[in-house]
């Protein structure tokens, strides 16, 4: 019965170093997604949420490493999308029509 135990044990560290990636990954394209705005804060929280979710699906976490690395993608485009329009078509979110002064 001890022997069980003892083979158990490093699958069941493996699986938690595995887990521990996923949520890194889950915290990290949450965060990205919050700071949006924040185009350097979210950018590197995005790419960190990718790499972290890549780590864990090849440790073999496929729900929190899928959903990190999906948070991610989606905030890089997201970001990519808002820093175009924002900067290159020269529009402001927050612009006072001259009419109402």
């Amino acid at each position: 019965m001890e022997t069980e135990v003892q083979n158990n044990a490093p699958q069941k560290n493996q699986d938690n170093a595995s887990i521990g990636w996923g949520i890194a990954a889950l915290i990290l394209g949450i965060i990205s997604i919050v700071f949006i705005y924040y185009i350097i804060i979210s950018v590197l929280s995005a790419v960190l949420a990718i790499i972290f979710g890549s780590i864990a699906l090849k440790k073999g976490d496929k729900g929190l490493g899928k959903t990190g690395l999906i948070l991610g993608s989606i905030s890089i485009i997201i970001t990519f999308l808002l820093f175009l329009f924002l900067q290159v078509l020269d529009v402001s979110l927050f612009m006072i029509p001259s009419w109402y002064r």
